[in-house]
């Protein structure tokens, strides 16, 4: 019978989901501030919260059966877990919760620090490295994407402390640091397309690391373009008072 279980040892796995779980959790925690900013009372905060905690949770779990099924331990191109992981929860994020009235109106309150610091999240992209440590991904993809998020989520909190205190050159540190992990996303994307190719990418469609590619690049590239979306708020609201003067 074939294991569609992650060959690294035990320790990794069990530290893996709940560091993952909570990085969820992390995600929803300047989004409930949002909604109380937003006027909205504390219950429905919170539901807010748990909606979008048991919406990922869901999503998981559908990605963990289809992996523990053996379904997306397939050579193809595009692989699999893009393809049944990946991009649904592209489809969900951008074409119908970024369009929502909800979703523009925690936008417009949310601080645009805290949609940056947020992705201190991505220090979980070590495990990329921990794994390749083990042999069970290429230099190339683990050594790439583990930085990438490394050097992301590490470079977060002081751009997030410049936009926050409005610190000289704040602006393009912003646009560097935005551009940079969107970009990081894609190259990546592109990298496991060429490696997984080649089948060297098994670990990345096993459970429970198959929960990387099915919810990091969708997530992390709609809260890259939620900072773009925030600047083009602010500077809208910025240039509403001299539009309605003229």
């Amino acid at each position: 019978m074939a294991n569609y279980i992650s060959g690294m040892p035990l320790w990794a796995i069990v530290l893996f989901i709940p560091g993952f779980l909570y990085s969820i959790f992390f995600i929803t925690q300047p989004v409930k501030q949002a909604a109380l900013n937003a006027g909205m009372s504390l219950q429905k905060s919170r539901n807010i919260q748990i909606g979008i905690l048991g919406f990922y949770l869901v999503y998981l779990l559908y990605v963990s059966v289809l992996a523990l099924k053996g379904v997306l331990d397939v050579d193809s191109l595009p692989p699999k877990t893009m393809v049944w992981g990946g991009l649904p929860l592209l489809v969900i994020l951008f074409g119908f919760i970024g369009n929502t009235g909800l979703f523009k109106t925690l936008l417009r309150s949310i601080t645009l620090e805290s949609l940056i610091a947020v992705h201190v999240f991505r220090l979980l992209g070590v495990f990329f490295i921990i794994i390749y440590g083990y042999h069970l991904l290429p230099a190339k993809f683990a050594l790439f994407a583990g930085l990438g998020d490394i050097i992301t989520a590490i470079l977060a909190w002081p751009v997030a402390k410049m936009v926050s205190k409005k610190k000289p050159g704040w602006k393009i540190a912003l646009y560097a640091w935005n551009i940079f992990g969107i970009m990081d996303i894609i190259d990546l994307l592109v990298i496991a397309v060429i490696t997984g190719a080649n089948g060297n990418l098994r670990e990345m469609a096993v459970f429970p690391f198959v929960w990387f590619p099915a919810f990091a690049p969708a997530t992390i590239l709609f809260l890259h373009t939620a900072v773009f979306r925030k600047l083009y708020q602010q500077k809208d609201k910025q240039n509403a008072p001299r539009d309605s003067a003229a």
